[in-house]
């Protein structure tokens, strides 16, 4: 089994029912603490871990296809001198930054 997603419970009954739907088995299990909300784990087969990938994948570009939004696989670059936010596209200097200036996506800082 390996561990493809973590996250809150409601949210992954929603990818273990895309999966059904696409034909792969998962299984999933608390996560202690939680905070605002349960948090669990969701694993499958070791052998259906890309196909699971893929899978959530292509929903979250038909979500995205579906209301008018365009597929961005780029990432913000915090090694450079300045780089550019994924989300907004708001170029600003990397020096010290854990949010977008602009929009305050969070790098994990």
């Amino acid at each position: 089994m390996q561990v493809v997603f973590r996250g809150k419970a409601d949210y992954l009954r929603e990818i273990a029912q895309q999966l059904a739907d696409a034909g792969i088995r998962s299984v999933s299990g608390p996560l202690p603490g939680g905070g605002w909300g349960a948090q669990a784990w969701l694993a499958v087969a070791g052998p259906d871990t890309q196909r699971a990938l893929d899978a959530h994948q292509r929903h979250l570009d038909r979500m995205l296809e579906r209301e008018g939004l365009p597929r961005r696989d780029q990432v913000a670059d915090l090694d450079a001198a300045e780089t550019e936010c994924p989300a907004c596209m708001a170029k600003f200097p990397t020096a010290g930054v854990s949010r977008c200036p602009d929009c305050g996506l969070n790098f994990g800082g």
